[in-house]
């Protein structure tokens, strides 16, 4: 065997092995790329629709809140109203109670419901209007008649007026200032409302 050709063969061989290598390595770098590639635009695309979707939950919350604080708002002012108009009605009826023409309302209402009444008849009044009872008895003289008339302490008439019943035929009449404030709170908290958001310029 001619031994002067092994060095240029095993040259040759080392060679192409690092040619291969070489080739391989290039081969495993450009996938490696491409891969990295491939996962950077994966990721870029991921973010992008987790931000978009992250964004819209975002809004949709956003808009959720800003939808409740507005309920709220609009909740508060209510209940803002509602005790605003109970601490003036509650004032006013103590004055009213105090007022000359209240006295004539609660004789005209109580002989009113008692004339409407062929029987026995229980006028249910507020503590405080039951110290009225001689002048309601004498207004009643002539409505009356005969009739037994019953004065009585009701403790649910918390503003005034009064509360007859038919004992006999179980009708109630109802003319206490609660009742009438009832019948007139829708156009009260409309009044309201409009000076709440419509204060009078003060003339100064």
């Amino acid at each position: 065997m001619d031994q002067t050709n092994e060095p240029s063969l095993e040259s040759a061989i080392r060679e192409e092995a690092g040619r291969v290598i070489a080739d391989i390595a290039r081969k495993e770098a450009a996938e490696i790329k491409k891969l990295n590639d491939t996962y950077a635009a994966e990721l870029e695309d991921f973010k992008i629709k987790t931000m978009a979707r992250t964004e819209t939950r975002i809004r949709q919350e956003s808009s959720k809140v800003e939808n409740r604080a507005g309920l709220d708002l609009k909740k508060f002012k209510l209940r803002s109203v509602e005790a605003f108009i109970s601490r003036m009605v509650a004032d006013v009826a103590e004055e009213i109670r105090d007022n000359p023409h209240y006295k004539k309302f609660l004789l005209a209402a109580i002989s009113d419901a008692i004339g409407r009444i062929p029987a026995g008849a229980e006028v249910r009044l507020k503590s405080e209007d039951l110290a009225r009872e001689r002048d309601i008895r004498e207004a009643l003289e002539i409505a009356a008649g005969t009739r037994e008339i019953a004065m009585v302490e009701d403790k649910t008439i918390m503003w005034g007026g009064c509360i007859i019943v038919d004992v006999a035929g179980g009708r109630i009449f109802d003319s206490t200032i609660e009742r009438i404030y009832f019948k007139k709170s829708s156009a009260i908290r409309r009044e309201a409302m409009t000076l709440l958001n419509n204060p009078p310029v003060s003339k100064g």
